[in-house]
């Protein structure tokens, strides 16, 4: 019989042995054979919440019932424990312009240097957001929206962040200061395309072009967004494109944000404040005490991921992992490929 040897696993020993009447279990005895069911398990998971003080999202009630035994659930209540004094010791502003880049950002940056470093190919890290003008009565002021765009990047400096290697071989993560009158040094790009004729497949064309531009971005010098203003022209048109400063119906508008600086998670937070700024056309309110990407990629290097690898390591260590897996490739390999990783 394993007996309990630290405090969690003494506290979890004591709260089993009251529930089921025993003297002594096992600390790796599972819980269903010595008479437990999911409501006794519950149970049990709300008296560690309240022993241990834990809110409800840093200890998961399924992971009890995938490894139930005293053991594990030791485990599970010691991360949690450590993620709830995480955020309240340390989850705060810690008001940085330079850090090490996110784990995300390092495999984001060195993937695109070593597939997409030629400029013959044009495929890169773009994540492109499309809209369609829908009314001829939308108004939509090019200048506002150039505005727009400006006083969200003043406000979300993962939008001005550049990336590059230090002398130390890190990658390191900068974010620079916004200069919006500086077309030289200006970190975001902003251009209009006059289209002079209507066709779909001329449109879906410039549109490919765009996207698939290797000179969109410059992430070593912070410029990770780029706003194309598409205008469609008709030959009746009397409209001049010059002095009117409104989009009218089927214009498009094209932002194209690298996805070192956005995911799909950061959409709903871009839109939300790109239309604030566009409805007030002024500066959005800054908070320096709110957290940026940049404190969260340094709480990412201080994390203790010791039970994640410990997990990761059990499901593969029945697996082979100097052996390569036979997945289709998207070109042939180099017989001259010096990389080390097993998964390319």
């Amino acid at each position: 019989m394993k007996k309990p040897h630290d405090e969690i696993q003494i506290t979890l020993h004591t709260l089993w042995c009251d529930m089921f009447q025993q003297k002594q279990i096992s600390i790796d005895t599972n819980i269903f054979t010595i008479g437990g069911h999911s409501l006794l398990l519950m149970q049990l998971f709300h008296r560690y919440q309240t022993t241990f003080h834990l809110e409800r999202k840093s200890l998961s009630v399924s992971d009890l019932f995938q490894y139930p035994t005293i053991i594990h659930h030791s485990q599970f209540i010691r991360q949690a424990i450590n993620i709830e004094k995480h955020f309240e010791d340390y989850w705060a502003s810690l008001h940085l312009i330079q850090a090490p880049a996110s784990f995300a950002q390092e495999r984001i940056f060195l993937d695109e240097q070593i597939r997409f470093s030629s400029k013959s190919n044009n495929v890169i890290y773009a994540i492109p957001l499309l809209y369609r003008v829908a009314s001829v009565n939308s108004h939509i002021s090019i200048t506002r929206l150039h505005h727009a765009l400006q006083f969200v990047i003043m406000k979300h400096s993962i939008l001005r962040t550049a990336l590059h290697i230090d002398i130390n071989g890190i990658i390191i993560q900068q974010c620079l200061n916004v200069n919006i009158n500086n077309d030289d040094i200006k970190p975001y790009g902003f251009s209009i395309i006059n289209l002079h004729d209507d066709k779909d497949r001329d449109i879906d064309k410039t549109i490919a072009e765009i996207i698939n531009s290797c000179n969109l971005f410059v992430l070593t010098k912070g410029c990770v967004i780029h706003c194309h203003i598409l205008r469609q022209y008709h030959s009746d048109d009397n409209l001049s494109f010059k002095n009117d400063d409104l989009l009218t119906k089927d214009d498009l508008i094209l932002f194209n944000i690298h996805h070192s600086a956005f995911d799909g998670a950061s959409l709903s937070i871009f839109l939300r404040d790109f239309s604030l700024a566009y409805e007030t056309d002024r500066s959005l309110p800054l908070d320096d005490n709110a957290l940026e990407y940049i404190d969260y990629s340094v709480y990412e290097h201080q994390m203790d991921m010791t039970l994640s690898s410990d997990f990761w390591k059990s499901q593969l260590q029945t697996y082979n992992l100097e052996c390569r897996l036979p997945l289709p490739t998207d070109r042939q390999r180099s017989s001259t490929d010096q990389r080390s990783g097993f998964a390319s």
